[in-house]
């Protein structure tokens, strides 16, 4: 499978999909997987150093040399599985622009296009859907940040920007939560966080150290930790598993 994650706007999740949903999927799957980031200067995916996903970077040169670039991508063989990753602004025009002139469109599975609500957002999710229409690809929406994921008229308040612009989009949610910022701060995945008894007992383990220690700091940090990896494991089950199985009917032609 090739999976491409793209938006022309900096900033809308682009990352925390590809990483957190898309990359997951596949190891769920105990599929092997890679993620590329084609970004000359995000590096969102070095930071989670202890996960079992791979990434690697590709540095964007903005001339023909991109189409070899992209060429190379999608025919290395070296994995089943790619999540690519694409940067905002020029990144993004250029990438489907190299996808149109080497036809290697042709190889991509799916499209997914994340919304962080705001109006430019939508937008901008607009000018990305048209850029890609004409490849007749399947195109997965990804709504992120939701304060209210499991209030469906909460939901569409908050992105009635987006349901106004696509009629009958196929979509999944990512709730705004602590446990995406404590994934960056273990270097896991929050999928892998979840299923990680040896994480939760480590720092079980130091939070005792720190009562004994009496240190009232340590005592709060680790505690706060405990209670958002416990958050993890609930995140999983009604963000996570609920994305997955969306990209699962998706890519099996449910939907």
């Amino acid at each position: 499978m090739n999976i491409v994650i793209v938006n022309t706007k900096g900033g809308a999740s682009k990352s925390t999909t590809a990483f957190q949903v898309v990359s997951t999927y596949f190891v769920s799957k105990n599929q092997d997987i890679e993620l590329f980031e084609l970004d000359n200067q995000n590096k969102d995916s070095a930071n989670f150093s202890k996960s079992l996903i791979k990434s690697t970077q590709i540095e964007v040169d903005f001339n023909k040399e991109l189409n070899n670039r992209v060429r190379d991508l999608f025919l290395n063989q070296n994995m089943d599985n790619k999540v690519i990753d694409v940067g905002g602004n020029q990144t993004t025009t250029a990438f489907v622009s190299a996808l149109q002139s080497t036809h290697i469109y042709n190889m991509v599975d799916l499209f997914i296009i994340p919304v962080s609500g705001g109006h430019q957002d939508v937008i901008n999710a607009k000018t990305t859907f048209d850029l890609i229409s004409d490849f007749n690809k399947k195109v997965v929406f990804c709504l992120s940040r939701a304060r209210h994921p499991h209030n469906s008229q909460r939901l569409k308040f908050q992105y009635q920007n987006f349901f106004k612009a696509f009629k009958n989009p196929t979509y999944f949610v990512l709730e705004d939560s602590d446990v995406i910022d404590l994934s960056r701060n273990l270097k896991k995945s929050v999928f892998e966080l979840a299923n990680d008894e040896t994480e939760l007992r480590n720092i079980n383990q130091k939070l005792l150290e720190s009562f004994e220690k009496k240190d009232n700091d340590a005592i709060y940090s680790y505690s706060q930790i405990i209670e958002i990896l416990e958050d993890a494991k609930k995140y999983k089950e009604t963000n996570i598993d609920v994305a997955h199985q969306v990209l699962d009917e998706v890519l099996n032609g449910k939907q």
